[in-house]
């Protein structure tokens, strides 16, 4: 069985795989079952493979191989018409928040009635294929109450990682969630606080924000050396930072402190333009190996920030790529009036066609490469023997169209099966991709 290993990024940010292959003989015992699709693509490769099936046992990858050998081992294997690939990964979630609403102005909810409706949305993800998604940021640790749940498999959604609540200045962006800070103390007590709550990872906001009044998108929140001294504190619990960055100035702090990922990366200056790069941090950035979530969701369809602005973060985030910079897929789904939280393939799209994204690149910045950006790369984003059975099937071959993504057939969580949200539309025959045996992986 074939084994993958994630080497450097490469030239354009993209991972590049080392694959070996061997083999070994498959053992079915009872309870292994084994899913096919006309294709398989498995979250690393170039190009789908035809014949071949995941096997699953107790909610784990047993192996990854042609379907002749499954069969010969005594395996029935269920065969959908689509192609069968890694269940997607958002990036950047507010599982808390309803999209009905705007950030600041949420329904107050009781505690029961907070977490059915934060199932439900952690239902619909799931059920579009969003099989991981980080959460950062809400008000009561709620979404890390909903984590445990689905955890114990006590609720059906997406493994979530989840940050609490944010460190921001005094009537900083997001203030209301708790996450205050005037001091440098204040700020290691809001720290210990989210570690003491078990978040997985720690959120700072070094800019203002588009959502939350009086604040300064443009000008840094911290300084990077007051952030540096945050990033210390975080790694000693073992935590890593994503630092909320909209100004350039907040990306320049966020990166010199070593913050483990940049969300939005708008590189807002000069009296509201997007896309002022600077050059200098964005090879720190691929230098440090710092990924960025620009959160591209499916509602920058319509250009909501301008023609203008929205040429020049497509070129920013092309820069970003060329200079080996990994973009992930990311909604900010919970924060964004109008954008469902199942939305994540429309955002895809989105991303690929603004950083001029080869599908497949597109592919792996939704599962491989942010799992492990993420730190999740040895539990998801691949189909690989001894990962979770984290599947999403689906009609067409979305290594050639995005919009198979959008077509979803089944989907399976650690293990557990699901039906899709809604009935996919027709779809356009396309050519089943054939690969001579010995050239594919075999986990």
């Amino acid at each position: 069985m074939g084994v993958h290993s994630l080497a450097d990024l490469g030239a354009e940010g993209d991972p590049k795989w080392e694959l070996k292959v061997e083999t070994t003989r498959l053992e079915p015992q009872e309870g292994d079952w084994a899913l096919a699709g006309d294709l398989l693509w498995d979250g690393v490769s170039d190009e789908p493979f035809a014949s071949h099936c995941v096997v699953i046992r107790e909610g784990r990858i047993l192996a990854v191989c042609p379907v002749q050998d499954a069969t010969e081992a005594g395996l029935v294997v269920e065969h959908h018409s689509g192609c069968l690939m890694p269940g997607l990964i958002d990036a950047h979630v507010h599982i808390e928040f309803s999209e009905h609403f705007p950030l600041h102005n949420q329904p107050f909810l009781t505690t029961s009635e907070l977490m059915e409706s934060m199932a439900e949305r952690a239902l619909r993800m799931v059920r579009c294929g969003i099989t991981t998604a980080r959460d950062l940021g809400g008000r009561n640790f709620a979404a890390l109450s909903l984590r445990d749940e689905i955890r114990q498999k006590r609720r059906f959604g997406p493994r979530l990682l989840c940050a609490g609540q944010p460190l921001t200045t005094p009537k900083g962006h997001c203030h209301q969630w708790g996450g205050e800070a005037g001091s440098l103390e204040e700020a290691f007590a809001v720290v210990e606080r989210q570690v003491l709550h078990g978040a997985d990872w720690i959120k700072v906001m070094a800019t203002g924000g588009m959502r939350t009044p009086g604040t300064n998108v443009e000008e840094a929140a911290f300084s990077s050396d007051f952030l540096s001294e945050v990033v210390q504190k975080a790694s000693a619990s073992k935590r890593p930072v994503a630092a909320h960055a909209h100004g350039a100035a907040g990306v320049i702090a966020a990166v010199q402190a070593g913050c483990r990922t940049v969300e939005h990366c708008t590189w807002i200056a000069k009296a509201g333009q997007w896309g002022c790069v600077d050059d200098t941090t964005i090879k720190e950035m691929a230098r440090q190996g710092i990924a960025v979530a620009p959160t591209a969701h499916a509602n920058w369809r319509r250009k909501p920030m301008g023609e203008r602005n929205y040429e020049r973060l497509c070129v920013a985030l092309q820069q970003l790529r060329s200079t080996g910079v990994q973009l992930l897929a990311s909604s900010d789904a919970g924060a964004i009036p109008g954008l469902s939280h199942d939305a994540l393939a429309g955002g895809i799209q989105v991303l690929a066609s603004m950083a001029r994204m080869k599908p497949v690149d597109a592919l792996r910045a939704a599962t491989s490469a942010s799992a492990e950006c993420l730190g999740v790369g040895s539990e998801c984003g691949r189909l690989a023997e001894g990962l979770s059975a984290d599947l999403l099937l689906v009609a067409g071959d979305p290594t050639r169209d995005l919009t198979a993504l959008e077509r979803p057939l089944l989907v399976v969580a650690a293990g557990r099966r699901i039906e899709p949200l809604v009935p996919p539309p027709p779809f356009p025959n396309y050519e089943t991709v054939r690969r001579k045996r010995h050239e594919v992986a075999r986990h």
